[in-house]
């Protein structure tokens, strides 16, 4: 015919061609692209105009259209599979500009059709009505994509892409997929001055500011893949602990619970599960596609305690404000101990919270609330406490850091007696007020009084000690090692200041010892640690956060540019091969004659744009990448970038 496509498979060296085979019928025939699958079957994407280019059995087509799709086995010798897709017209009616063969063997094309090559608006391609972007052509010069189960037997998705005035297309541009079937295209877009091109909600520019024709980017995910996700309501709590579980997959796809506890489901969407005993359980997601048969799992801890009980005396009965001492009786995992005057739990009386007792000096009349917990649940109760005659007591939180302003309360003993109130010492009450609270901002350790006296000659007094200390927020220092690791790296986390008595990281999970002032992280994954200095009285806090990036020896990892102008204005002056994680490497790049004009096997060596001291000119060129990576991965990345002026 007019001209025909054709396909070659060199040996590792290029030294001879190991297989070949023409691609064509009787007339102008046009490969574009080529891919190949998992077991090394080659694909060609192209032209074949007259509509006769073969269509194998079983498979997916479109009547007399000028695509092709054709299967070859690793020999180049056999076809597997053929078809032919497009709108019917044996005439040339899109011109290709990406091709993909997924993880399971989906073929994704996308293509753009009128404008340069072809008069014809594109019209009667074949879409997928319920998924479809754009089911009718906006124009006919738009572009369009594709996609088709493995084995090419049926239509995946199928959907226009365009504006409704504007002509896009591809007359030098880049097009292309990855393997998860995402297309990133950099095109011709917004012919004619116009801005109707679809574009998202806070785009760079939404906008063609040029008068004709402009550059235009789009991502477009056909979510072919499968993703298993799922969240929950709570994730630590005491038994019987009840768990609602948010499955966020593709409810289309198959799916299989397994609840760590012995349980599964298939059945249930969205189950609710109540966990009668203790432990840490482990929950799995598995969701399995109806296309590619791939399997992705979804991973999320639960951790269930024992349960709290608390016996505590309902009533106590006194005649004046003595000591009264409580000792709750407790059962079950807990670890943390309140008591308070109100049911919310706003203030603390108990000093220590890691013992149940209590001891109350001078204690006013009414209910006392005890809060028995561990880190996943608690358990209340509460004591009721009969005072006949009135005292005064003091409640205030008396170890405070210096500066802070505390509020001090003088409980009456008996509320039918109303006090007037009078507060010393002047020196630390920035207001005075004869109420039963005061405002005290302290800046050494010391004493605050009240005297309270009422209409009828009733007079009680009572004192506190405030203990103040002094901790500089600005000498509390979180750091790190290393801030920047692999997964399983060890780091080291160094607290400032030195010589106080507690220091505390958090989270715990991953740290040698959370209590010491330095201590080891073993890190799998991404985390902000928050240090806690205390001299058990003032405490105050810092951050650091130490990043885990997967060692993956590609894209995005290992990155070029697609484009540099060096043009000697400090912006994109150089070619530069960029990874954070790069032992070594080979970088060559040719011109369109295939003669070697740059080479590198250092990351900071880049290529400025000359070839033998001169600067060359603006044109695309070929590279070849051979890059090892952190742990002895190995990748090679070929591919072409523009110099521009």
């Amino acid at each position: 015919g007019e001209c025909d496509g054709f396909v070659i498979k060199l040996l590792p060296d290029g030294s001879s061609i190991t297989n070949g085979s023409y691609i064509g019928q009787t007339d102008y025939d046009q490969a574009f692209f080529v891919e190949i699958d998992r077991n090394d079957n080659v694909f060609l994407l192209g032209q074949s105009k007259g509509g006769l280019f073969p269509v194998t059995p079983g498979v997916y087509s479109n009547g007399n259209s000028s695509n092709f799709i054709i299967k070859l086995n690793p020999n180049l010798d056999a076809n597997l599979a053929s078809t032919r897709f497009g709108n019917g017209s044996s005439d040339i009616h899109i011109s290709p500009s990406a091709f993909l063969v997924d993880v399971c063997g989906n073929v994704y094309v996308s293509g753009w059709g009128a404008n340069i090559l072809q008069g014809v608006p594109l019209s009667g391609m074949p879409v997928t009505q319920n998924s479809a972007f754009q089911a009718n052509p906006p124009n006919g010069f738009d572009f369009y994509l594709i996609v088709l189960e493995r084995e090419l037997m049926s239509l995946l998705y199928g959907s226009y892409l365009g504006g409704a005035s504007a002509q896009e297309h591809v007359d030098g541009g880049t097009s292309r997929f990855d393997k998860n079937g995402i297309v990133y295209q950099s095109v011709c877009g917004g012919c004619g001055g116009f801005s109707d091109f679809p574009t998202t909600a806070g785009a760079w520019s939404s906008q063609n500011l040029s008068t004709n024709c402009n550059n235009l980017i789009f991502k477009f995910d056909l979510d072919v893949i499968p993703l298993a996700d799922f969240s929950v309501d709570q994730t630590q709590g005491c038994r019987d602990f009840t768990v609602t579980f948010s499955n966020g997959s593709d409810s289309s796809s198959t799916y299989l619970w397994d609840f760590g506890n012995g349980d599964t489901s298939s059945i249930i969407f969205n189950p609710v599960i109540t966990y009668s005993d203790t432990g840490v359980f482990e929950i799995y997601l598995y969701v399995t596609d109806s296309i590619c048969l791939l399997t992705d799992t979804a991973i999320l801890t639960i951790t269930v305690e024992d349960s709290i009980h608390i016996d505590l005396i309902d009533t106590v009965s006194i005649c004046t404000a003595d000591s009264l001492i409580f000792n709750p009786l407790i059962s079950g995992s807990a670890n943390s101990f309140i008591w308070s005057t109100n049911p919310l739990f706003s203030d603390t009386l108990n000093t220590t919270t890691s013992i149940p007792d209590l001891i109350l000096y001078a204690p006013l009349p009414g209910t006392y609330y005890f809060q028995a917990s561990n880190p996943f649940c608690s358990e209340y109760d509460s004591v009721v406490i009969e005072i006949l005659g009135a005292s005064l007591d003091l409640i205030a939180e008396d170890s405070v850091c210096a500066g802070d302003l505390i509020a001090v309360i003088a409980n009456n003993s008996n509320p039918q007696i109303n006090f007037s109130y009078t507060w010393e010492p002047d020196s630390i009450i920035p207001i005075q007020d004869t109420s039963n609270s005061i405002i005290v901002q302290p800046l050494v350790s010391q004493y605050v009084y009240v005297n309270g006296t009422s209409a009828n000659g009733c007079v009680a007094e009572d004192s506190l000690f405030l203990t103040v200390s002094f901790i500089d927020s600005l000498s509390v220092i979180a750091s790190a090692s290393e801030t920047l690791v692999a997964p399983g790296t060890s780091v080291v986390l160094f607290g400032q200041p030195s010589g106080l008595p507690i220091y505390n990281w958090t989270p715990t999970d991953p740290l040698s010892d959370p209590s010491m002032q330095q201590t080891n992280a073993y890190m799998e994954q991404s985390t902000i640690f928050t240090l806690s200095v205390s001299d058990e009285i003032c405490t105050r806090s810092d951050t650091v956060e130490v990043k885990v990036y997967e060692i993956i020896c590609d894209d995005p990892y290992v990155f070029i540019p697609n484009a540099f102008s060096p043009n000697g204005d400090n912006e994109n002056d150089i070619l530069y091969v960029r990874g954070i994680w790069i032992e070594k490497m080979i970088f060559r790049v040719f011109d369109r004659w295939g003669e070697m004009v740059f080479e590198s096997n250092d990351p900071a060596i880049g290529w400025d744009g000359t070839f033998r001291g001169k600067k060359l000119d603006p044109d695309v060129y070929d590279f070849y990448l051979d890059v090892t990576c952190i742990g002895g991965l190995e990748s090679i990345i070929k591919g072409n970038v523009t110099l521009m002026k």
